[in-house]
């Protein structure tokens, strides 16, 4: 800041300058203790926020992936049994396959099997043509050709098959499958063991708890190595595996079905821990 006085004579004017002088100078010192003031408070401020900065910066992810697994004996069985029939009309063949369909639930039901345990997995009622020559002259050439061949209709076939569920420890499979087929069952599709939703539900519950745990240990585990620890949790998923059905061989009459003796179950929790 700049000041000028107009002096009426040269006296005036020395005396005005010489206190605008001392002025001047009190002034600038007083500027200049103002300015280290500030830059102290500067660079007071800055180291702070250097020194934060330098915190937030070690805070690093790790993602680590927790297992468990457990073994367990399957609780559950299905059977697919069916029956095919093939007759002249479609509405004989309906009523044929209705027949035998009929007395082979009548016969798994006395054996205990209840209407809930026993379920519909398709039916079908189809036409079957077979190739049949259309002249003498075409018999002896192999292959025939089209013009010598022609497709006949020689009946329909219906097809019905189900699915009976049962409990493993409480009913014999072979004999379901032996009264099944003395019934009428003229197909049978195999076994499959497998376990029941409420007893997955509470295993699963169990190894997700595991697994969580096992993340944990192996986070703290690459903490310690890298001289930090595990200050928070950013993310965590679930990684679900179920156990996959075990099937049998197609069983015979007489045939002992003996079903696995355990099966695996997992669980997986995928977490990413925040480090410092």
């Amino acid at each position: 800041m700049y000041v000028y006085i107009m002096a009426r004579d040269c006296k005036m004017a020395n005396r005005m300058n010489k206190k605008m002088i001392g002025i001047t100078g009190a002034g600038i010192v007083a500027f200049t203790l103002l300015l280290a003031f500030v830059a102290v408070q500067y660079t007071t401020i800055d180291a702070k926020a250097e020194e934060q900065g330098n915190k937030g910066g070690e805070r690093i992810e790790l993602s680590v992936v927790g297992n468990a697994m457990q073994n367990i004996k399957p609780d559950k069985a299905s059977i697919n049994v069916g029956v095919e029939v093939q007759e002249k009309t479609a509405g004989e063949a309906a009523r044929r396959n209705a027949e035998l369909m009929n007395s082979v639930i009548e016969a798994v039901k006395a054996l205990g099997i209840k209407e809930e345990q026993i379920s519909t997995n398709y039916y079908i009622i189809h036409p079957v043509y077979e190739p049949r020559s259309k002249a003498e002259a075409c018999i002896t050439i192999y292959p025939p050709p089209p013009e010598c061949q022609e497709q006949v209709l020689v009946g329909y076939k219906a097809v019905n098959n189900m699915t009976i569920t049962m409990d493993v420890n409480v009913q014999n499979i072979g004999s379901v499958i032996d009264a099944a087929v003395n019934a009428g069952a003229n197909q049978v599709y195999g076994v499959s063991f497998f376990i029941s939703q409420e007893r997955l539900d509470a295993v699963k519950a169990s190894l997700l708890d595991k697994a969580a745990k096992d993340a944990r240990v192996k986070a703290d585990s690459v903490a310690n190595a890298l001289n930090m620890k595990v200050v928070g949790v950013k993310s965590v998923n679930i990684m679900d595996g179920y156990p996959v059905p075990i099937y049998a061989m197609e069983a015979r009459a007489t045939t002992p079905i003996i079903p696995p003796s355990e099966q695996s179950v997992s669980a997986s929790v995928q977490v990413v821990f925040w480090l410092e």
